[in-house]
């Protein structure tokens, strides 16, 4: 939706703020319309986003059947009270979850993290944990992908076998208990071999680090940031009135 990283990511935290903070009818279906156009910008999206929901629509009953006992035990509310509450929240997290995952979706993702070490490089501050703060997200943000593709084929080859054809969700939620740890095991050995490569070559003597490909922040992204900001303020006039 906004090429610059940095808006992007301002756009979906004050739409997911602003969504919290919607307390009727009227302030969700205007975010519901928003994140309907915002969709049509993010049409590739829409498969990821149906995958990101199914947990929630999965065990929404139950929720909605513990929500709904502890209510009437530990509160005065009626029944009809607390099963619009329950509802109004439920419709929030889905909008805000679909925004969050188109957030996470989008090819723009990937520079948040060298975007803020260019903000931060310019500061000209010389301190260390802020440095190995974004050294560590950026491995993280490296092997994540790696740890989802080898998690994703391992499934995929139990199942080719015929193994979990049969398994029920909390025979594969022990499943991923055991088998998880040893996948994450396996890349933190990794990782210790890069820092070790990242030692040797004399990454981390000098401070503060360079960015390589340092991004720009221009005037024109902070007028789009300042109308995002203004946009959902003046939402959250109108839903008061």
């Amino acid at each position: 939706m906004f090429k610059d990283p940095f808006v992007n990511l301002i756009y979906f935290l004050s739409f997911s703020i602003s969504m919290i903070l919607t307390s009727n009818y009227v302030g969700w279906i205007i975010h519901f319309l928003i994140f309907f156009i915002t969709i049509l910008f993010y049409l590739k999206s829409i498969d990821s986003i149906i995958k990101g929901l199914k947990p929630l629509l999965y065990y929404f009953p139950l929720m909605l059947f513990f929500y709904v006992v502890f209510s009437l035990l530990l509160t005065s509310n009626s029944f009809i009270q607390i099963i619009n509450e329950a509802f109004f929240g439920f419709i929030k997290l889905i909008v805000m979850v679909g925004a969050m995952t188109i957030f996470l979706e989008s090819k723009y993702v990937n520079n948040i993290i060298n975007h803020f070490r260019t903000l931060w490089s310019k500061t000209n501050i010389h301190w260390e944990w802020p440095e190995d703060i974004f050294v560590f997200l950026s491995m993280t943000q490296r092997f994540y992908p790696t740890v989802q593709s080898n998690w994703s084929s391992m499934f995929s080859t139990r199942k080719s076998l015929g193994i979990d054809n049969n398994r029920s969700h909390i025979d594969k939620l022990i499943f991923a208990a055991k088998n998880l740890p040893n996948i994450l095991l396996l890349h933190l050995h990794w990782a210790d071999d890069i820092a070790l490569a990242m030692k040797l070559r004399g990454y981390g003597s000098k401070f503060p680090r360079g960015v390589t490909f340092p991004s720009r922040l221009k005037f024109i992204h902070l007028i789009q940031i300042f109308i995002i900001i203004s946009f959902f303020w003046i939402i959250q006039k109108i839903e008061a009135l």
